[in-house]
């Protein structure tokens, strides 16, 4: 069942960390079906819906099943072969309700704070389930009709202790390098040089400004806006009457933009921050 809470499809290779987390996380899968499942045992038996599902805990469904037998709430033929017995008020019936749900609730506990890496509660969760198989044995022995619910209990707990053992692999294995915040811009190639800016050509600058070492110019020659970094032009836009536009280069890991809004506002910004402003009048 915990397969279906492995959402990885992708060909390649786990690594090791992958692989532990995977294994982690299936244990916390597991914890949380018996919890589900050990509610929903617990509505059919008060509700007498004669069903039964698999991967659920043993002592709240016993607790539930003492509180129905011993105040006789369960249908008259399951009486049929037992000595006559005086029935218990009905606050025995919601005294046993009560424990099993506390006992559900530290399960909760045990795998919400379990999602939070807070491994002494999953090892609490392991403990209680182990005293549950221990139960279900002390209990049913290994009957003919209990041999299915004893294999899904070792499943269970299979998987919360190998969830515990992979905590602790986990915390052993080296601190993984932080990537830096502006890591994905750093992925990105610089971009390409249209040509050097020739020293004596007649432009007008729009706007300027000095940032990271940089020197951003946005000028128009003629018909042609240039985004200018450092005496280079990366990024142009020719237009007889301008519309709004914005011209971009990345550098070193950074995104240079300048930018005119088609109305009387250039800007200049790095990395989306605005370093520059200017009404233009013409």
């Amino acid at each position: 069942m915990s397969k279906f809470f492995n959402n990885k499809t992708n060909a390649q290779p786990l690594s090791e960390r992958e692989k532990l987390e995977q294994k982690y996380n299936r244990g916390l899968a597991n914890l949380l079906l018996v919890i589900i499942f050990t509610v929903i045992n617990v509505v059919l038996l008060v509700t007498n819906a004669d069903r039964y599902f698999l991967f659920s805990a043993f002592v709240p469904y016993l607790l539930a099943s003492f509180g129905m037998l011993f105040c006789g709430l369960f249908p008259e033929e399951y009486y049929y072969d037992m000595p006559v017995m005086e029935y218990y008020d009905t606050s025995f019936m919601v005294a046993m309700i009560a424990i099993a749900l506390v006992i559900l609730s530290l399960y909760f506990l045990g795998w919400f704070f379990a999602k939070k890496k807070k491994v002494g509660w999953l090892i609490f969760a392991l403990v209680l389930f182990a005293v549950d198989t221990i139960t279900l044995l002390l209990y049913n022995g290994f009957a003919t009709d209990s041999i299915i619910d004893i294999l899904f209990h070792a499943w269970v707990l299979f998987y919360l202790i190998s969830s515990t053992t992979s905590y602790f692999k986990l915390k052993k294995l080296p601190a993984e390098p932080e990537m830096p915040e502006n890591a994905e811009q750093q992925m990105i190639e610089n971009s390409s040089v249209l040509r050097v800016t020739e020293p004596d050509i007649k432009a007008r600058v729009l706007l300027e400004a000095d940032e990271m070492g940089h020197h951003i110019v946005y000028r128009r020659i003629k018909r042609v806006n240039e985004l200018v970094v450092d005496d280079r032009v990366y990024d142009e836009y020719e237009a007889f009457a301008e519309g709004a536009h914005t011209l971009s280069a990345f550098i070193d890991g950074h995104k240079y933009e300048a930018k005119f809004d088609g109305a009387a506002t250039v800007y200049i910004f790095v990395d989306g921050r605005q370093i520059a402003k200017k009404m233009r009048l013409y």
